[in-house]
């Protein structure tokens, strides 16, 4: 069970650092913790590159779910200057829906229990 948490942790702390990175000013995360699969959102406003910002997202989020690397590489999220890390957050997740205008990105990342 620690485990788990400590994964939503370092996800949310990599999607904390990729939008600030990106001069957000201001950001919102919920995390809605469900019996069959966890929920994560968050709401980025006024970013430098909205365009540039959900073209890396979708990228690095993409990935299909690897449950066995998870259970190695879980804890190496968050932890270096790597913009690559959010392809390990990809790896953790079943889906991420992302939504966007010119004012802001609406991300939702579910990763089933």
């Amino acid at each position: 069970m620690r485990h788990e948490v400590k994964k939503i942790s370092k996800m949310v702390d990599e999607l904390t650092t990729f939008f600030l990175e990106h001069q957000a000013q201001s950001l919102e995360i919920k995390i809605n913790n469900l019996v069959d699969r966890e929920i994560i959102m968050v709401e980025a406003i006024a970013l430098d590159d909205i365009a540039l910002c959900v073209k890396r997202l979708q990228r690095f989020l993409s990935y299909p779910r690897e449950r066995e690397m998870e259970e190695y590489y879980w804890e190496l999220a968050g932890e270096t200057d790597s913009s690559e890390e959010l392809g390990l957050v990809g790896t953790m997740i079943d889906e991420a829906n992302i939504g966007y205008d010119e004012e802001k990105i609406q991300l939702e990342l579910i990763r089933r229990k």
